[in-house]
């Protein structure tokens, strides 16, 4: 049985893993990252996507929406100031996240300022988002 710390990093890889997997144009990874029924909650700017047919197809719009570099958005995603809670097989995690974005080789844009609030469920030996909600406290010009 892994400890309490054990199970806080591997969530806090799972956090990682979304964004390096997002920003890697690695979406089949990406939607890998939630549970079959997984709900990603983007509210009025990114919409509610339910289960993995809807978060795929929800990938497939970000090519049409943001700059790609080699099959890539031209973004990243930064994650802080994770507290995770644990609690047998499920745990709630909340983070700020910043995302900055380029519209070239060296310029970059106005970005967006936020928070994640996290549900996650064990299964096997992996942590999924059963449901990830981002609040965009501050947005900048991402056009």
């Amino acid at each position: 049985m892994a400890s309490i710390l054990e199970e806080k990093d591997a969530i806090h890889e799972t956090i990682a893993n979304y964004c390096y997997h997002f920003d890697g144009g690695e979406f089949n990874q990406w939607v890998d990252l939630f549970t079959e029924d997984g709900v990603f909650d983007g509210g009025e700017v990114a919409g509610v996507h339910t289960g993995k047919e809807a978060l795929r197809a929800f990938v497939d719009t970000v090519p049409g929406r943001m700059a790609m570099k080699d099959g890539a958005p031209m973004l990243k995603h930064c994650v802080m100031n994770e507290i995770i809670k644990v609690d047998g097989e499920q745990a709630t995690a909340k983070s700020y996240i910043v995302v900055v974005r380029s519209k070239g080789e060296s310029a970059l844009v106005n970005g967006i300022a936020g928070r994640y609030e996290d549900r996650l469920v064990k299964q096997g030996d992996r942590w999924l988002f059963a449901h990830r909600t981002v609040h965009f406290d501050l947005m900048g010009d991402m056009q």
